[in-house]
C-alpha cells in the first residue's frame, strides 16, 4: 500500500484502517524510513518554501508574530531541528507506549507500539500543507491534534490489545506523557536555536542584527 493509500484511509476510515494496520507484517526500519520520515517531511518542505522563501507566516499575517528569526538560514535551520525533534519524539513515545502498555493490559510489542505512534500521528504531518494558512492553517492545526488523540484511541485496542475498557485511561496517559515530553524537547529546541543564532550571524534574523 502506498503512503498516500495509507495516509488517507487512516484520516477518513480509521476504524477499518486500524484493523488491518493490526494484522499486517512491519518492521520497526520499514514503518521509520518508508512512513514516518517522509510524511514529517512534509512541516520541513512547507516551513522552507512558503514562510523561508515567500515569506508566508500565518502568525505574522495574523498579528500575533512568530517569535523567530526572519533570515532563511534560520528558518530552515528550524525547520530541520524541528524535522529531527519530531522523529526523536515519535521513537521516545513508541519506547514508552511499549513499557507502559501491560499496565493496561496491552501487549508490549515494540514493532505494534510502532505502528500505533506513527500512524496516529499522521493528521499532524499532512496538515502543515495548510498550517501556513492565516486562520484555517491554526484551525486545521488544532483539529489535527485533536485528530492524532482519537486515532489513538482508535488504535489502542486493536494493534496494542488494549481492553476497551481501558483505552480512555490509557489514551489520557499517553497525552500527558507526550505532553511532557514535548514541552522537554521544545525547551531543548529553543536553546539549541538560540545559541546557533548566536554563534553564526550567517542565520540572519534579529539576534543577527538583519
Amino acid at each position: 500500500m502506498s503512503i498516500v493509500e495509507r495516509a488517507k484511509n487512516i484520516i477518513f476510515k480509521p476504524t477499518d484502517e486500524w484493523n488491518v494496520i493490526a494484522a499486517e507484517p512491519a518492521t520497526i526500519g520499514r514503518l521509520f524510513t518508508g512512513y514516518a520520515a517522509p510524511l514529517a517531511l512534509i512541516p520541513l518542505v512547507s516551513t522552507i518554501l512558503f514562510t523561508g522563501l515567500l515569506g508566508i507566516s500565518a502568525l505574522d499575517m495574523m498579528g500575533l508574530g512568530s517569535g523567530m528569526p526572519t533570515g532563511l538560514m534560520a528558518i530552515a535551520s528550524s525547520a530541520v531541528v524541528d524535522f529531527i525533534l519530531s522523529l526523536v519524539t515519535l521513537f521516545v513515545m513508541v519506547m514508552i507506549v511499549k513499557r507502559v502498555s501491560p499496565s493496561f493490559n496491552g501487549n508490549s510489542d515494540k514493532v505494534q507500539a510502532m505502528k500505533l505512534m506513527t500512524y496516529a500521528s499522521t493528521p499532524s504531518w499532512v496538515v502543515a500543507l495548510v498550517s501556513w494558512i492565516p486562520f484555517l492553517g491554526a484551525f486545521l492545526g488544532l483539529g489535527a491534534i485533536v485528530y492524532v488523540v482519537y486515532l489513538i484511541y482508535l488504535g489502542l485496542h486493536p494493534v496494542l490489545g488494549v481492553p476497551k475498557e481501558k483505552v480512555a485511561s490509557f489514551t489520557v496517559v499517553i497525552v500527558v506523557i507526550y505532553a511532557i515530553l514535548a514541552l522537554v524537547i521544545a525547551g531543548f529546541a529553543a536553546g539549541l536555536l538560540f545559541s546557533t543564532s548566536i554563534g553564526n550571524p550567517m542565520t540572519g534574523g534579529t539576534l543577527s542584527g538583519a
